[in-house]
């Protein structure tokens, strides 16, 4: 398994992860973004076919009002704190319940650390679907706004 940038030889349009709005996403507005450098998007694929996409994941970069952030972290930090957000993560259907989802976020992770050394970042912002995103972000330790559940924050550090 690789997880590599996005590129034109990636097969957007034949990933399936069961959700419309991600799919779409992938398909239709992840290479623009990239190429606008509004985003970066990275892909999962198997060496033995690179160009099918088991699951994805997109980041940028952001900054957040610590108001709506639990008062544990939003207490020792400034009004406006530089983060990284991940905006979207998938799996592909025939990939779902293997553990690539947590594969593709500790990738997220490692990518946060990266960045860390070399500019200010104070976590990962994650901006969940719906809530049963919530829940598996929740089990890695990520943190709901106060204003708003889908919204998370994840400390690294």
């Amino acid at each position: 398994m690789l997880i590599q940038p996005l590129t034109g030889s990636h097969d957007r349009r034949g990933f399936d992860c069961g959700r419309v709005e991600l799919n779409d996403w992938l398909a239709k507005v992840a290479r623009q973004h990239q190429n606008k450098r509004l985003s970066k998007t990275f892909v999962a694929v198997q060496e033995q076919a690179p160009s099918a996409i088991l699951g994805y994941y997109a980041l940028t970069l952001t900054e957040v009002d610590t108001a709506a952030l639990p008062e544990s972290h939003s207490k020792r930090l400034p009004r406006i704190i530089p983060g990284v957000r991940l905006g979207r993560l998938a799996v592909g259907r025939q990939h779902q319940a293997k553990r690539l989802g947590e594969l593709l976020l500790m990738n997220a992770i490692e990518r946060v650390h990266a960045i860390r050394a070399h500019a200010g970042v104070v976590g990962l912002f994650i901006d969940a679907i719906d809530d049963q995103a919530v829940g598996f972000y929740r089990r890695y330790g990520a943190l709901p706004f106060l204003d708003d559940p889908l919204k998370l924050f994840l400390p690294v550090g």
